[in-house]
Order: structure tokens, then sequence, then C-alpha cells
């Protein structure tokens, strides 16, 4: 084992907890994976601790893994309760996989005894089945009147314009709402933003990626049938407090009856 895995692996294990309940945490990092007996874990270090960013599962759960050879921006608060899989807990929590490649980025931790992968539905990949996930959930009611103006917020990842499975969920409910209303006009508002870090930097996205939000929406929405549609870009960041950051790099669909 290297000196730095070496390290690492003491300072999980000794020190149950370094960081006090409700400190914000937003720093970039490579991502680490800690193998384990059921599925991986993911984790980053900042500052000399070790965070729990989540485990692997399939494609429909609600934490999208990091991935090696790419940094990753950590953005969470610090939660009670001992460690996980051998890292602070961080809730909420959002991670954004930055596009550069990093070759440094490519640490896997071999399985320890007594640093076990919280429990999970089931495991990583694929499946053919459903296991203890119960029944599937029932399709939303369609919207009834009356109809008032409505907006559907779809958040991103740090200078990026892919949509994850839930954005797509709610641009199908925009897309549903706006027929169902017989809308007169729908505005797509695309915005970018900023991220302050911990250690006082602010981390500012790409003066692009507000227009190239927007436009991707737009032509997902034309793909589903409207074509009543506006499109707003704004250039300038939003300004960064490390708090409300994430909720800052977003679209905004606007539905008018």
């Amino acid at each position: 084992m290297t000196r730095h895995l070496a390290a690492l692996v003491a300072l999980m294990l000794v020190n149950p907890l370094f960081a006090a309940e409700g400190d914000r945490r937003n720093f970039v990092a490579c991502p680490l994976v800690r193998d384990t007996k059921t599925v991986p874990c993911f984790l980053a270090e900042s500052d000399g601790e070790t965070y729990f960013l989540g485990i692997q599962q399939d494609i429909g759960a609600a934490f999208y893994p990091p991935q090696l050879l790419h940094e990753v921006l950590v953005e969470g608060t610090v939660e009670s309760g001992p460690r996980i899989c051998g890292g602070i807990p961080l809730k909420p929590l959002k991670i954004s996989v930055m596009p550069e490649i990093n070759r440094a980025c490519n640490t896997i931790l071999p399985a320890e005894e007594g640093i076990d992968a919280p429990p999970a539905p089931r495991g990583a990949g694929p499946s053919t089945k459903r296991t203890n996930l119960g029944a599937p959930a029932a399709p939303p009611a369609p919207p009834t009147a009356p109809f008032d103006r409505k907006d559907f917020t779809i958040l991103f990842d740090f200078d990026s314009d892919y949509l994850m499975i839930p954005s797509t969920r709610v641009l199908q409910e925009a897309a549903v709402y706006a027929k169902a209303s017989s809308a007169a006009h729908v505005t797509v508002n695309g915005f970018r933003a900023a991220t302050k870090l911990s250690n006082g930097r602010d981390l500012i996205e790409n003066p692009s990626i507000a227009e190239r939000r927007a436009q991707k929406v737009m032509e997902i929405l034309r793909g589903l049938g409207l074509s009543a549609l506006s499109m707003n870009a704004k250039p300038d960041a939003e300004q960064a407090d490390g708090i409300h950051d994430p909720q800052n790099r977003k679209v905004v669909i606007a539905v008018a009856p």
C-alpha cells in the first residue's frame, strides 16, 4: 500500500468525525473509489478529511456517481452521525463531474474489514426484475382546471447541459401541463451560476452555458409537441454565496395559459 493510501486508511479508521454538523463543504477534488463486500463507495478528500459521496447503483438511483480521471465539485453540508464507508456524510449533497481529464484521479482503495457500504435496495448494474422495491409508483394525475401560470425548474450539474433522468421527468410534466392548459406561451429561461468554494475562491460557469441549457430544453419541448415557445438566456452568472449555488444552475420553464 502506498504512503498516501496508508495515511488515508488510518485517517478513516482512527478518527470518527472531524467536522462539526452543519459545516458547509464546497471543494473540487479527485473522487476515490472504495471497494467493499457489496457495492463500491465514492469518497473525496479535502483539507485532510475524507467525505462520503454515495454508492454505485443503477442509472435510476438518486445518486449519480462521479468518474475516475475527472475531478468532482462537491457541495454539501456535514451531517451528524458516524462515518459512512470511511467518510464523513454530507447532506444535502450535490456533486458535479468536471469535464477536463485529470489522469491523477485514478485511486481505487481496496476493501477493508470494518468499512462497509450502507444498505441499498439492490447492487450496482442492470436489473431484469425489481427486488425489494415495492410496487411501481403510480403515474401523476393529469392536470385539471383552473390553470394558472406555472414554473417548472430543471437543475444542472456545474458547467453542464446534460439532463439527468429526474430532469427529463420535469420536462415531461411541463409539456403535459402546457398541452392540458392550452398554453398561449411557454418561455424557457436559462441561467448560469458561480460556486463559492470553502477556500474562498469563486468557480464560475462558462459564459455560453445558460444559452446551451435553454436551447437544449427548447429542442426537447418542440419534440414533445409544443410550438408556442420563446427562449431567454441570462448572460451574467448568479452571485455565489456558498449555500444556494446548486439551485442557481438551472432552466425555468414558464407556462402561461
